[in-house]
């Protein structure tokens, strides 16, 4: 859905003070990430430090939304392991990935979900 009136934000942002209008968010993901994973987690930065973040492979389940600190101890809590998923439940190059054993490395790329808009403004802040 798209939002373009901010006297009239959705219901879910009413008293949400960490809710940021997301209709020109850019929306990143792992280079790791492939359709066929079972997820795909998309995040996106705004100007003001939060983030939000959503199911790249249904953005409408919802969006969740981090302040800067949030945002922070969440990051380190996700590379101390706190998060990290049982490898009985996990494929061989999942569980690879999850000890940091990749064969390739991992950095963000734009989603493909990205409105062509949206990338414009992508390559504008890359430089591109």
């Amino acid at each position: 859905m798209t939002y373009l009136d901010p006297t009239n934000p959705p219901p879910e942002a009413e008293g949400n003070s960490k809710w940021h209008d997301t209709t020109h968010a850019v929306w990143m993901r792992s280079s790791l990430s492939k359709e066929s994973s079972e997820a795909i987690v998309e995040v996106a930065e705004f100007d003001d430090g939060f983030r939000a973040v959503r199911d790249g492979k249904d953005p409408g389940k919802g969006t969740l939304f981090f302040t800067p600190a949030e945002w922070e101890a969440f990051v380190l809590g996700a590379r101390g392991g706190e998060f990290d998923i049982p490898e009985e439940y996990l494929s061989e190059e999942e569980a690879a990935v999850q000890r940091g054993g990749a064969s390739a490395e991992a950095t963000w790329v734009p989603s493909p979900l990205n409105a062509p808009e949206v990338m414009d403004v992508y390559r504008q802040r890359a430089g591109q």
